[in-house]
């Protein structure tokens, strides 16, 4: 077997008796493989599982590159680490570069300004091979095309995982090698066998774990994914290639690509992954690699060899690098792309693939410049390239963060200024919602970042600490106000910000991540359920020791909610706020629980970037279809005295509508939390409400 890419390798072979064979079905896994990946991107519905494609890669490159590096360390007694590297990157990093250039184009040209620094990011952390981390780290959901952050570049994940690969596996082998040097040589291969097993049970086991808690790390990191290398590693040790049984080998063949059939057919987006169901495109992709291609006229050899396929295999690389970027090409331009123009993007991807397999990938294998020279020189190359892409990245992020910096602070002074119909004004005031029909405020390229929401005033993940923040005088505030509960609660803390600086509120903002102030537990998660309802606990005890004239909350609805026994879900979740509630309340301090805001419009920052000026009414979503879920809140307060419910529907929908401007202000930073800007304009009409609701009075301030 040549050392070549998993994802595209032209004439992949074996060393038989020392002769070379084509091994037809590791082309055809290949061309399987990137044909499942590229079609679930463009026709889910069709092939909902295709996602699955990409182990198979996975599994190729373990057997690959472990076969041919034993065939050097059984040889040498050593791996040239440099000419491995060195062929790797005149190998893979061309074409990916070349993409990566391409992309950069695409998201200028169209996608909105609010993409363009998550592109950037992404594109430094491909260009790097760290695209995997970057993805888990920004909990991105891979699976879905059409996510509110289009990002060209987020296939590059996978490549960054066997980067990785590439880079540990030759280091692991060759230590191995080394401390067993006193072993014979088959005793030598039985200890990197009992490595490579090491490997694929701790990265499995684990893969499983944190598939259940936390599968957005699993699917893209390299250490849950690292039992499937090593599941090719173990397969290219063990396997001893013959010509005999060709019956038998011809059944595993068959039964290996059903089983990755199967995967593709059935597997979907709520299927858990990778964990154990990973393990079928696993072993099914082992099972047609073990087989070989028997040549038997039933077995599938016919199929594997001929020119198409063996041709899809050649550009399976370039193809997986292009498809991507078309497809958010294809969402970014029409609404509602159908098959012919899904077809059509397809048709081009095979286009591009050729055209850079012709003059890219080829061509730079060849190239004299660099083979000629010591593999240090091509790595020279490649580093001074990466070095390059990272600083445009750099500098194109740092404008970028200005630009947003400037949009940010503009729009805090415009809502300091009070003008007349800013934002939620407009509809107290009884002005047009439309606005002076001048683009809103704070713009696209900056309404995802406006919000107050620190790293440090909120709590995250499975964290049950109570994080406390304030805002206001500390000494002699005119009122002592907590606002508490998930991240729509939070929503109003630019609200309350203006009240603290303007009417001297003292408020703490006491907020955790999904986790409303609730005893109600989710489906999903026993660990995230520990984790919250140890927070809600000490937050319940901080608001009645913590000398609070008002308690102020809301709470996402929705999610999947765990029924009490003897209850439905929707009596649970009022039963959840009832149980919380009441100690506060009976002690005496009042309570506001704001109800729930409508969800914006799918892709409303692209709809206001194409009409800026008209945004209002062409960025608006039906009321019926903006609210989701049972509002428990409402339920609840008619069970416990002392708590009021605001309904700021009237904010956020007018005429049946509910749009993503009003007022001239964008009303949303993502699907579901409004930008700190419109909930600032908020403040006055919250400050009139609560008073009058609760009977409160503020104190002199000084």
């Amino acid at each position: 077997m040549t050392d070549r890419s998993t994802l595209a390798e032209p004439t992949p072979t074996s060393r038989v008796d020392g002769r070379s064979r084509f091994r037809p079905e590791i082309q055809a896994l290949r061309a399987v493989a990137v044909l499942g990946v590229v079609v679930y991107h463009f026709f889910p519905a069709q092939l909902p599982g295709g996602y699955a494609g990409v182990d198979v890669f996975f599994v190729i490159s373990g057997f690959l590159i472990t076969g041919h590096l034993m065939r050097e360390l059984t040889s040498s007694g050593r791996i040239s680490l440099g000419a491995f590297y060195a062929r790797r990157a005149r190998r893979l990093l061309p074409a990916a570069f070349l993409v990566l250039a391409a992309s950069a184009v695409l998201a200028v040209t169209l996608l909105g300004p609010h993409h363009w620094q998550r592109v950037a990011i992404e594109i430094g952390a491909s260009a790097l091979y760290i695209e995997n981390w970057a993805l888990a780290q920004a909990a991105v959901d891979y699976l879905s095309p059409t996510t509110e952050i289009l990002s060209p570049v987020q296939h590059y994940w996978s490549l960054s995982v066997e980067e990785q690969f590439y880079l540990v596996w030759p280091l692991l082998l060759l230590v191995v090698w080394l401390l067993a040097a006193k072993l014979s040589a088959s005793h030598r291969q039985y200890v990197l066998m009992v490595t490579l097993a090491t490997v694929f049970t701790a990265s499995l086991a684990l893969s499983i774990v944190q598939t259940a808690t936390a599968p957005s790390l699993a699917y893209f990191a390299t250490t849950t994914r690292a039992w499937e290398f090593a599941a090719g590693g173990l397969l290219a040790l063990l396997l001893r290639e013959s010509d005999a049984r060709p019956v038998a080998r011809s059944l595993l063949s068959w039964l290996g690509l059903a089983a990755i059939a199967v995967c593709f057919f059935v597997f979907d987006d709520r299927t858990p992954f990778p964990g154990y169901t990973a393990l079928l495109p696993v072993v099914g992709t082992a099972l047609v690699i073990a087989a070989g291609s028997p040549r038997l006229w039933w077995s599938p050899r016919a199929a594997m060899a001929v020119r198409p396929v063996r041709y899809l295999g050649d550009v399976s690389y370039s193809l997986y690098l292009w498809h991507w970027p078309l497809a958010i090409a294809v969402v970014a331009l029409v609404t509602d792309p159908g098959p012919v123009i899904r077809f059509a993007a397809v048709a081009l991807s095979l286009v591009l693939a050729a055209a850079t397999r012709r003059f890219v990938e080829s061509p730079a294998q060849r190239a004299r410049f660099l083979t000629s020279k010591r593999p240090r020189f091509t790595l020279g190359v490649t580093a001074v390239a990466m070095a390059l892409i990272v600083a445009s990245v750099g500098g194109a992020i740092w404008s970028i963060g200005r630009a947003t910096a400037s949009d940010l602070k503009n729009a805090a002074l415009t809502v300091r200024e009070s003008p007349p119909c800013l934002g939620a004004a407009a509809v107290a005031e009884g002005c047009s919602i439309e606005g002076s029909g001048s683009p809103p405020i704070p713009g696209v390229l900056a309404a995802a970042g406006d919000a107050a929401v620190t790293p440090e005033c909120w709590g995250h993940a499975h964290l049950s600490q109570l994080i406390v923040c304030s805002a206001g005088p500390a000494e002699h505030p005119a009122l002592r106000v907590a606002l508490v509960g998930d991240s729509h609660a939070n929503n109003y803390q630019d609200t309350l910000e203006v009240l603290a600086r303007e009417y001297g509120w003292r408020v703490d903002f006491i907020g955790k991540s999904s986790c409303p102030w609730s005893t109600i537990e989710r489906e999903y998660s026993a660990a995230w359920n520990t984790s919250c309802q140890s927070w809600v606990r000490s937050l319940t005890e901080h608001v009645l020791t913590g000398g609070y004239d008002l308690v102020i909350t809301s709470s996402a609805v929705g999610d999947s909610w765990k029924a009490t026994p003897g209850r439905t879900v929707e009596q649970s979740l009022a039963d959840g706020f009832v149980g919380t509630w009441s100690p506060v309340a009976a002690a005496g301090i009042p309570i506001v629980a704001i109800k729930d805001i409508p969800r914006a419009m799918p892709g409303y920052l692209d709809c206001i970037h194409a009409h800026p000026t008209t945004a209002t009414t062409a960025c608006a979503l039906p009321q019926g279809e903006a609210f989701a879920g049972y509002d428990a809140q409402s339920a609840a307060a008619e069970r416990v005295k002392g708590v009021t419910v605001l309904d700021y529907t009237r904010y956020f929908c007018q005429s049946g509508r509910c749009p993503a401007v009003i007022g001239g202000v964008i009303v949303y930073r993502n699907n579901d939390h409004l930008t700190g800007t419109y909930a600032a304009t908020l403040a006055p009409m919250l400050r009139s409400d609560v008073l009058t609701a609760t009977g409160l009075i503020e104190r002199p301030r000084g």
